[in-house]
């Protein structure tokens, strides 16, 4: 059953407030206004801090910028280890900028290095077109340990101010650091080699064994056909270097073999292992500033000391001399001699190719270049009549004056020329038709003690073994009829005979019997098979084996000679 709810009574109305009296109105107050003059400037005092502070700023600024060094860009191959902002470029050890930026260039082949430095009294000077830079790291080569500093601090761009006097602002940075830079007392010098050797940049330079400079660029000339170092030596030592200033490889340890024997040669233990380059002055009686070469002067680098100290020769006479027996062993610059005494030297060794009726056979062309000045049988050319020299040479052909190839060391199997005069020569002369002449020559002693066994071998061969055999068969039978004869007369004689007359037929038979054993022994030993017979064979097989084998050994020895030192290959397994 659904309730209806009973509604709530009806609240009764409030009581209404009674109305307050309105108070009595307040008078209206008198409003004066007052003009205060104040003076014209008074306005402008709110604008002068801002004023004063931009002007400030402006200055400031201005300031900055004329005080704001030159900005140069550097390039280099790689980057590593610079920071923009930190790495500093220094001269002399001397902070005068900072690096500002990095990056690469539009090919990206290399790094660019912007760097802004300071400025200061000579800055402008200090960049100019031959003004190098380089990464300062720390590095060890040949000349010392360098840059050991920045394992700490980090690399730094280095600065090494030019000569020159066109300003630039934008260089190529050195991969490699100056071996020597400005400031130092010296002078540079220019060497001409056909090789690099084993010389490198930053390879001392030696004066009688004590450094006194370093290599600080190697070129390769335009045609390729020479390399070109260039040298800085040291001040007070650059007056040591003259006009007749002598350089040559030091690198290493020099061994030579030659006909003069084994030659070792070195400097220090640091060109031993970097190479240097060594020089002498050979001015006889000159004092230190007598001739002294100028700066860039251009000298000959020569690959050994025999080499660069060997006196010139200005009058020298090339001869071709051509030998039919083996050259190996000889070299070129091998020594010409006269009886112990060096008058020249081999400058060429090739194949002649001119065979004759003499001389089917290519012969071995050796070019000899003979300085007369070294040898007093020759006439020097510095007289009046040059005819004279020709004629005095040919009466020493006359007398046998020829070339030979003998060895200078049975060690290093070396050859050199010997000119000499040899009693048994066969006749000769000098052909002048031909250029350079042509010097007659004779075997080598070794080719005539060949050609002298071969000779006896052979005479031994020739001999008529067989015929001597058969002259004693038939001398053999002779004496044993005879013997049969005397023996049938003894017997008809029988007692007819002298005692004395028997006696002597008796020791005549006895005779007769020791020569019958005795040929009868000589016909054993020389009949075909007997022992006499195969040792004579076969002393006379061994006799030309020994020929054969010499020879085998002597050939051997020209192409291996160092086989007497270390013996055969197969030997040393």
């Amino acid at each position: 059953m659904d309730e209806t709810p009973t509604p709530a009574p009806t609240a009764l109305p409030a009581r209404m407030p009674e109305p307050r009296p309105e108070p009595a109105p307040e008078p209206t107050p008198e409003v004066r206004v007052r003009v205060e003059r104040r003076p014209p400037w008074a306005g402008w005092l709110i604008w002068l801090v801002p004023v004063i502070a931009v002007v400030v700023g402006l200055w400031l600024g201005a300031k900055a910028w004329l005080d704001r060094g030159p900005v140069i860009t550097v390039s280099f191959l790689g980057a590593e280890g610079l920071e923009a902002g930190k790495t500093k470029v220094r001269y002399k050890d001397v902070d005068i900028g900072t690096v500002s930026a990095i990056r690469l260039t539009p090919d990206h082949a290399r790094v660019e290095v912007t760097a802004e430095l300071k400025k200061f009294a000579g800055i402008d000077s200090m960049l100019v077109a031959d003004s190098r830079f380089w990464i300062v790291r720390p590095q060890v080569s040949v000349s010392g340990v360098s840059g050991l500093g920045t394992l700490l601090s980090g690399p730094y761009i280095g600065l090494d101010i030019g000569r020159s006097s066109q300003a630039r602002r934008s260089f190529v940075g050195l991969e490699v650091p100056p071996i020597v830079t400005a400031g130092v007392a010296g002078r540079r010098f220019k060497l001409k080699a056909t090789t690099m050797g084993s010389v490198s940049i930053g390879s001392p330079l030696y004066f009688r064994r004590v450094p006194v400079g370093a290599v600080v660029a190697a070129d390769l000339d335009a045609d390729g056909g020479a390399v070109t170092f260039t040298v800085f030596v040291n001040a007070p030592y650059d007056r040591f270097v003259s006009q007749r200033s002598r350089f040559w490889h030091a690198s290493g340890v020099d061994i030579s073999l030659g006909a003069d024997g084994i030659g070792i040669h070195t400097q220090s233990l640091a060109s031993i292992i970097g190479g240097g380059i060594a020089f002498q002055d050979t001015s006889v009686g000159g004092r230190p500033g007598e001739s002294e070469a100028t700066a860039d002067a251009v000298f000959t680098l020569y690959p050994d000391r025999a080499l660069a100290l060997k006196q010139p020769d200005l009058e020298g006479h090339d001869y071709l001399a051509l030998f039919s027996s083996s050259v190996r062993g000889l070299q070129v610059g091998a020594p010409v001699e006269f009886r112990g005494l060096s008058i020249g030297d081999v400058t060429a060794i090739d194949i002649e190719n001119r065979p004759d009726a003499a001389n089917p056979e290519p012969r071995i062309a050796v070019r000899i270049r003979v300085y007369p000045g070294r040898l007093p049988t020759l006439p020097s050319t510095r007289r009046a009549k040059p005819l004279s020299e020709r004629e005095t040479l040919d009466l020493m052909i006359r007398k046998g004056f020829r070339a030979q190839l003998r060895n200078g060391n049975l060690l290093t199997g070396q050859l050199y020329v010997a000119l000499d005069y040899f009693a048994r020569a066969p006749a000769a002369q000098v052909d002048w038709r031909r250029d350079p002449p042509l010097f007659p020559t004779v075997p080598g002693s070794l080719d005539s003690f060949q050609d002298a066994l071969a000779g006896i071998t052979d005479k031994i061969a020739r001999l008529p073994l067989d015929q001597v055999a058969q002259d004693l068969r038939a001398t053999l039978a002779a004496a044993q009829a005879a013997l049969a004869h005397t023996d049938a007369l003894v017997q008809q004689l029988g007692g007819e005979l002298a005692p004395e007359a028997r006696a002597t037929l008796v020791d005549a038979r006895r005779a007769l019997a020791g020569l019958d054993r005795t040929l009868d022994s000589v016909d054993h030993l020389v009949q075909p098979g007997a022992p006499l017979s195969a040792q004579a064979g076969a002393t006379l097989g061994e006799v030309s084996e020994a020929a054969k084998s010499l020879r085998a050994l002597a050939d051997y020895l020209e192409r291996h000679p160092e086989t007497l030192l270390r013996g055969k290959p197969e030997d040393r397994r």
